[in-house]
């Protein structure tokens, strides 16, 4: 944890709020069956501190979202191609994705929550998380469930959806990480079955193909969709089904989110199923637009899990003639979205914060409201467009 929040813990931010642990009030058949694993770190370089800062600006967002759009819509569903509410009317839903939840430290609070629903027009947090040991939901099970039932609580108190993703990484612990993933998912739908507010994401980026044998033969070709990530999928759903039958389940494609086509060809065989893509404006274009279009014509119903305005490195600042296809592509073809990404001091050019500057105080980072200078470029344009309020004039796209 770095210094940044090392120093969030002394600081009393205006409307945080306690929520008990989740996992010391569960039956036992929601408690994990899995194993914390510690696993020592190096510390970390110390920071650069600029010498000279410019004053401070105030809080410059105000309200502008008051209806809570969960009591709008109800228990969502998938029809076709679309996302439907109760009354079977098309809901496009838009938002913003976290990092990897067990990086984002103490920055998630109701007042945080509060300010990405009604100031930003948030209709729905993606909480990213990844499965792996080292630094995943497997290194302190308990604790990263808990932190994301808080944050599920936040949500659902605020009045917005919630997507819950699970992260795949590492071929060496598919298994392990499949195994976590059936016992997450079923504790957590337990706890959430009956709330309209949880949406569930499976199989965030493909399971990287184990590395070939030492053999002088060339290796099979592998289908990681129908080989990898299907597969898992099912079995999660299987689990994941047990408690809420009726849910929406976003599985992600192959080929790191963009490998749509492999997924509509082979299906998956259950009610309410999405198939998630991800993307950055800089590094996909449209011939990715195609594809999703085509299988939006075929009656498939797609979910943009994480769109990144920059290129696929993380550089290149926004590409702001490519977001703008992007956004115009969602509205003509009724397709929900989460920006990626927020919630960590790391820095590329997806961050909506600059939470890594030294020119604003920690209480201004963490209180939510945030001045309109914390925000980044990513930020700012992605605010535009939850709220759609009228742009800047596009800039040329940046070049690396």
């Amino acid at each position: 944890m770095n210094n940044i929040y090392r120093s969030l813990s002394v600081i009393t931010l205006a409307g945080a709020i306690l929520l008990c642990s989740c996992s010391t009030n569960l039956g036992p058949e929601t408690l994990p069956s899995t194993t914390p694993t510690t696993v020592e770190t190096e510390p970390e370089p110390t920071e650069t501190v600029e010498t000279t800062f410019p004053e401070a600006t105030e809080p410059s967002s105000k309200p502008v979202v008051t209806e809570k759009i969960v009591e709008k819509h109800g228990k969502l569903s998938i029809d076709g191609k679309n996302l439907v509410d109760s009354e079977g009317e098309t809901v496009i839903l838009k938002g913003i994705s976290t990092y990897g939840i067990q990086d984002c430290g103490d920055f998630f609070t109701a007042e945080v929550v509060k300010t990405l629903a009604e100031d930003w027009g948030c209709d729905i947090l993606r909480i990213s998380l990844t499965g792996d040991k080292d630094s995943g939901y497997l290194k302190d099970a308990d604790k990263n469930f808990d932190t994301i039932c808080k944050l599920c609580d936040m949500c659902t108190e605020q009045g917005i959806y919630v997507l819950i993703d699970w992260d795949v990484l590492y071929a060496d612990e598919a298994d392990e990480n499949k195994d976590a993933a059936v016992d997450f998912f079923k504790r957590i739908s337990a706890i959430y079955s009956d709330s309209p507010n949880i949406l569930y994401e499976v199989s965030n980026a493909q399971i990287p193909v184990t590395a070939a044998a030492e053999t002088d033969e060339e290796p099979e070709e592998v289908d990681d969709w129908g080989d990898n990530i299907k597969p898992f999928a099912e079995e999660v759903i299987e689990a994941l089904r047990e408690n809420s039958p009726d849910s929406i389940i976003i599985v992600d494609v192959s080929d790191n989110g963009i490998g749509i086509d492999a997924a509509v060809d082979s299906d998956l065989d259950y009610d309410n199923i999405a198939y998630g893509c991800k993307f950055y404006s800089g590094s996909q274009g449209q011939e990715f637009r195609d594809k999703i279009k085509d299988a939006a014509d075929d009656d498939y119903c797609v979910f943009i899990t994480g769109w990144g305005l920059c290129n696929d490195r993380g550089l290149g600042g926004v590409y702001y003639t490519e977001s703008g296809k992007w956004a115009e592509f969602f509205d003509e073809y009724e397709i929900s979205w989460c920006n990626y990404a927020i919630g960590s001091s790391v820095k590329d050019d997806a961050n909506a914060l600059k939470l890594d500057s030294e020119r604003y105080t920690d209480e201004q980072k963490y209180s939510g409201h945030w001045p309109d200078g914390l925000l980044s470029k990513s930020g700012a344009y992605a605010k535009e467009q939850l709220l759609k309020v009228p742009a800047e004039p596009l800039t040329e796209d940046t070049e690396e």
